[in-house]
């Protein structure tokens, strides 16, 4: 009997410990602070800009070339940060910043970059082996092609249906050619514009780029066709 009820005691003790345990293990998960991942690449904010801080969705679009990569966005008169992020959290960050120095060159640890044209939609871009910065004014984007209403010589227009955390969204709802092809343009001008390269969307921003190839449409029918330009270029087709 004497060992009974020694064991009974000892199950006890047992419970209570994994008991104290599990409540400390979730306490623990409770009270766990939430971490912002923030992925590797460049990243634009500042009071010229939508955003206020170092945000995921200020994530520019790198280019083909090392060191260079743009952002499709709304700016105002006031200053632009422009940072790199290396396996950074917003609670841990890895930054190394960039500004521009006496002569307009952009350089780590630079002054800031003061934005004073008209505000507006742009593509901002930046070249840290060139050591540069650039802006393009966008006024309007459409959709241009043989696979369009208009051919090769009419843009189809496109309406801006949403710019939530920094990721517009361009669409037109058409009727299109199969077998032919589109590609997307602003301001009804070739530069800048977007067509496919490798079947990724491709950006040529200045007239002295490569012109990208264009999309082919599968099948002919009416489509509504989305241009996205958030922490990446893309684009759909779908079929209605």
């Amino acid at each position: 009997m004497k060992n009974n009820l020694e064991m009974n005691k000892l199950s006890i003790i047992l419970i209570a410990i994994f008991a104290s345990v599990s409540f400390t293990s979730c306490d623990d998960e409770v009270d766990a602070p939430n971490v912002l991942e923030i992925y590797n690449g460049y990243y634009i904010s500042g009071d010229a800009t939508p955003f206020s801080g170092l945000e995921t969705g200020g994530g520019m679009v790198a280019g083909n070339v090392v060191g260079q990569a743009t952002k499709f966005l709304d700016l105002s008169n006031g200053n632009i940060v422009i940072t790199h992020e290396n396996n950074s959290t917003a609670e841990q960050p890895n930054t190394t910043s960039f500004g521009l120095n006496s002569a307009d060159e952009l350089v780590i640890d630079g002054d800031v970059i003061n934005f004073a044209e008209t505000a507006g939609k742009y593509f901002f871009r930046i070249d840290t082996t060139a050591k540069s910065i650039s802006h393009v004014a966008i006024e309007s984007w459409g959709a241009i092609g043989s696979a369009t209403p208009g051919g090769w010589g009419e843009d189809t227009n496109m309406t801006l249906e949403s710019s939530d955390n920094g990721e517009y969204i361009y669409t037109v709802t058409v009727d299109l050619i199969g077998g032919e092809w589109l590609k997307f343009r602003a301001n009804d001008q070739w530069a800048p514009q977007f067509g496919v390269v490798d079947g990724s969307l491709s950006l040529r921003l200045f007239d002295s780029e490569s012109d990208p190839g264009s999309i082919q449409v599968p099948e002919s029918g009416n489509y509504t066709i989305k241009l996205i330009l958030g922490t990446k270029f893309d684009y759909e087709l779908k079929k209605n």
